[in-house]
């Protein structure tokens, strides 16, 4: 009888614990850190300017290995590169 009553007790405890730890996810969302955005001037055709200052040599862009995932929910950026 002691052990019915005190499983009911425990399983009770970590069910109300659950439920407000999902109200207080839905409250307050994660956030990796507090960084602020940052608005940038973009051109009529959708690019953005970019321009890399003090770079004496090449420099090697090769992309090696990307997860396939990593871009499932973005566009693609343009890139046009001018010597």
């Amino acid at each position: 009888m002691k052990t019915e009553l005190y499983t009911k007790v425990i399983l009770t405890i970590i069910a109300v614990v659950l439920t407000l730890n999902l109200v207080k996810s839905s409250i307050t969302p994660a956030m990796a850190d507090s960084k602020k955005f940052v608005t940038l001037p973009v051109n009529p055709d959708g690019s953005i300017n970019v321009n890399i200052n003090k770079v004496n040599e090449s420099m090697d862009v090769n992309i090696k290995n990307v997860d396939r995932g990593a871009f499932y929910y973005v566009q693609p950026i343009p890139v046009k590169v001018t010597p």
